[in-house]
């Protein structure tokens, strides 16, 4: 009997994983996942613990009922070094905690992000008295819509808590994670500050970075709507990218949300990059990478600035009548309805001076279910062929659909051709 399928953290198929199952007797039942991930097992209806244990990867437990509505999508977690900080973005005082997965010791540094690498304080060295403890399980099912919840199982202690103050300084800081055999990652943190510092400030695109970030197996350019029924075996051959003629991601009015509770292993930058080094590889090139570059170069110029997030723009924490100016950059395609509202009313009525350094930015709206959960307004939308709503207007952009064309505040919109 088929109950379900078996991935990893990009839903990758997993071939033999084995599976225990288990009730209130012992073990009942034992089974490996075949090429596809397919888990195929008779038991008798009812609830079961499943053990999952494959090499390479964490082993799991976790509890399934069945009958099941639908198949289940066990989920396993590879070996390795990633982590993130939540929130991920917040106000010099306030407290993030930093959710690590490791499978040995690691240390923990804080740098920050100028015009150069600036070393900020050593955290500590992370380990446990259990094998493999600082190692980190995933939920089961499509956890890109609900996040990745590191810290939630094991963690209960508040003396084993793992946090940390933002400093008194605004700016882009990097956590530094290194195993004890070697491995290395990064990842960054928005600190916004307390009261406005200066005259200018600067967004980081942060649901920019939630929409290319495919950790868990979803983001907005790969299964942008939802997870299809089956894990991929691969991608060539199977994703709608790359099976149909007609490059089109966006096919439905229907998205489900991406959560920003998630590692984001595009914008790690290693750790011997330097400001005026070239940038390596498809993804910095329009994330946190090429955003540190810009804000270094203002401050080898003596630009003073504050840094903020887009969602915090949103949420209303960024007091944007306190500034003369307001810089955005690099890539800030998503954003909000209400951001958009608030920005042009700042720019059009209340004198506010908006430096416009990026591209294809205000390109498509956003809706925040909560703090975290993310619901991209794609729309049925062509990349390839002119886009009409049904009374026949050319529309410009996703913006354009649902709001209006973001040129009313740019002064440009993005085309194919540049």
């Amino acid at each position: 009997m088929l109950i379900g399928y078996v991935s990893d953290e990009r839903y990758v198929a997993q071939p033999d994983v084995l599976f225990e199952f288990r009730d209130t007797t012992g073990i009942i039942a034992t089974t490996r996942s075949t090429a596809s991930g397919a888990v195929l097992v008779d038991v008798p209806d009812g609830n079961y613990e499943v053990v999952l244990h494959k090499p390479g990867f964490g082993n799991k437990i976790t509890s399934i009922e069945l009958p099941h509505t639908g198949l289940i999508h066990f989920r396993l977690l590879t070996d390795g070094l990633v982590g993130y900080a939540w929130p991920k973005c917040v106000k010099s005082g306030e407290r993030s905690e930093f959710r690590v997965h490791s499978v040995e010791e690691y240390g923990l540094e804080l740098w920050r992000y100028g015009k150069e690498k600036e070393f900020v304080k050593r955290i500590g060295t992370f380990d446990e008295h259990g094998p493999r403890a600082t190692m980190q399980i995933t939920p089961d099912g499509d956890y890109t819509q609900v996040g990745v919840q590191f810290n939630k199982d094991g963690y209960h202690s508040s003396i084993l808590g793992q946090s940390i103050e933002a400093p008194e300084r605004s700016g882009l800081y990097y956590f530094h994670a290194k195993s004890k055999s070697g491995s290395e990652f990064g990842f960054p943190w928005v600190v916004a500050p307390k009261s406005p510092t200066c005259q200018l400030a600067v967004f980081a695109s942060d649901i920019n970075w939630n929409a290319y970030n495919s950790f868990g197996g979803r983001s907005n350019y790969i299964h942008a709507s939802s997870f299809p029924s089956t894990p991929t075996i691969n991608s060539r051959l199977e994703l709608k990218r790359y099976t149909e003629p007609e490059h089109r991601t966006y096919n439905t009015e229907e998205y489900k949300p991406l959560s920003l509770d998630r590692p984001d292993p595009y914008n790690h930058i290693p750790f011997d990059e330097q400001l005026s080094d070239p940038i390596a590889g498809r993804q910095g090139c329009h994330m946190a990478s090429a955003e540190w570059r810009l804000l270094g170069w203002m401050e080898q110029q003596d630009i003073a600035y504050d840094l903020y997030s887009e969602t915090q723009f949103h949420f209303e924490q960024v007091p944007l009548e306190s500034y003369k100016a307001l810089l955005i950059s690099t890539h800030p395609e998503y954003w909000s309805r209400s951001m958009y509202v608030r920005l042009k009313r700042w720019v059009h009525e209340d004198g506010g001076r908006l430096i416009y350094l990026g591209g294809n930015g205000l390109n498509c709206e956003v809706e925040f279910l909560d703090d975290h959960r993310i619901v991209y307004h794609n729309t049925n939308w062509s990349h390839s062929e002119p886009n009409y709503d049904a009374d026949g207007t050319l529309n410009e952009s996703r913006m354009d659909r649902r709001v209006e064309s973001e040129a009313n505040l740019l002064g440009v919109a993005f085309t194919t051709a540049g």
